[in-house]
């Protein structure tokens, strides 16, 4: 494609979608509740007058620039357009300045532009840094990626192609796998620090509100500079994923990977991680229990295991963009919570009898003592249900701080159980 091209694509894209639900009302038809007093999280942070979580480190982690991220969303703070909730300010309806979606993929545009500029005229690291910004930009435009939301799926698909664009450029070209499943297939991005031999691999996911697209910037800072692939993987009922809902077995997509992965010539399949953040640590606690043959190591970073699910009390912590991206993948609205709440029982490890038992696959549990979500009293009990697991909790840091000793906790572990 032409950098023109992507002008005519995305304006054929966003003109095609312009009467659409804005997303703050997809997935949840309640009126707007009163709001709690701020409360911080590992990765984001409830901002009142804000519908989204303003998760400003883990963007800044994954390669947004602080400055251009306040700069739109003060874009998105003073728009005039008509708003779904008149108290939240990223909440105006259809394809106009001030939208979300708007906002960001005009960000992202003109790094995508510039990519391209930049690889025709050869400059492949420039085009590479300004292809990776458009992606970030395009998953926030996308964020919380609710399914049937139609302006965040054309974000998506815009961030897809900058970031297969950018793949192509990478010293190691970026790979795809398609995994059958039920009728459908599996997609993944595949990273590899060499095609001269197999190598050791990370499968790695997120939370009900992330992409396989955020994870990026753990490959080449972590996981690449010490020889270890990744394959990124959406989460059920999200991004490549969304054909298939969110069970009890959270883990089925992912199994059907791993399997998968001992036909794939690239990767040592006798060595092979998980590494899940926030809910997919539940994918990858479950894996460790389920095929403790397949995997060598997994890490739980924030993971939703337990005590999220069976206390009442945190369960109803969550901020309402939590509550309709877990109702979106459960196909539910998020206004009945108390029956969401009740079908949520289900994704307790502990409830299923896995956590009363041990497994031979060694766990690493890292997290915050202020999160809800993971509380530490569910990070040592994770660690301790499995042989040679470590618990890593961490207490009052900057959010950054955080995630940077998170990592490193996580590469050094995946180098001991992988590496050696």
């Amino acid at each position: 494609m032409k950098p023109s091209d992507d002008i005519n694509l995305t304006e054929q894209l966003f003109t095609r979608v312009k009467k659409v639900q804005e997303t703050s009302a997809i997935s949840n038809s309640s009126p707007l509740e009163p709001q709690d007093e701020t409360e911080d999280f590992i990765d984001g942070s409830a901002v009142r007058s804000w519908y989204r979580l303003l998760r400003r480190p883990s963007w800044a982690w994954q390669g947004a620039d602080p400055v251009e991220v306040e700069q739109t969303l003060a874009r998105i703070a003073m728009g005039k357009g008509e708003r779904s909730h008149p108290d939240l300010l990223d909440t105006i309806k259809g394809y106009v300045p001030g939208n979300w979606v708007f906002e960001w993929s005009q960000q992202a545009s003109g790094h995508f532009k510039e990519g391209r500029a930049l690889a025709e005229a050869g400059q492949r690291p420039e085009a590479i840094n300004a292809l990776l910004k458009a992606v970030r930009y395009y998953s926030i435009a996308s964020y919380p990626h609710l399914k049937h939301d139609e302006l965040a799926d054309q974000a998506q698909l815009l961030g897809n192609l900058a970031y297969r664009e950018a793949g192509r450029l990478f010293d190691v070209p970026l790979k795809e796998i398609q995994v059958p499943f039920r009728g459908k297939h599996i997609q993944g991005y595949l990273h590899l620090p060499t095609i001269d031999k197999p190598v050791p691999l990370v499968m790695v996911s997120g939370g009900i509100d992330s992409l396989q697209l955020d994870y990026l910037n753990f490959y080449r800072k972590y996981l690449a500079p010490n020889g270890i692939g990744m394959l990124s993987l959406d989460m059920p009922g999200i991004g490549y994923a969304e054909h298939w809902p969110l069970v009890q077995d959270t883990s089925r997509l992912h199994q059907a990977v791993l399997h998968y992965l001992a036909e794939v010539a690239w990767v040592d399949h006798q060595r092979i991680a998980m590494v899940g953040f926030r809910f997919a640590g539940n994918v990858a606690a479950r894996l460790a229990f389920i095929e403790p043959f397949k995997l060598r190591t997994v890490v739980c970073i924030g993971a939703g295991v337990n005590q999220c699910f069976a206390d009442p009390s945190l369960f109803a912590k969550c901020p309402r963009m939590m509550r309709d991206s877990l109702a979106n993948r459960l196909g539910a609205n998020a206004a009945d919570w108390e029956q969401i709440r009740t079908k949520s029982q289900v994704f307790s490890l502990k409830k299923q009898g896995l956590m009363s038992t041990r497994t031979s696959v060694p766990i690493l549990s890292i997290g915050h003592k202020r999160d809800f979500i993971c509380p530490e009293q569910d990070v040592r009990a994770l660690a301790a249900c499995s042989r040679n697991g470590k618990a890593v909790v961490f207490d009052k840091q900057p959010l950054r701080e955080v995630y940077d000793k998170a990592l490193h906790e996580t590469v050094t572990w995946l180098k001991q159980h992988l590496c050696t």
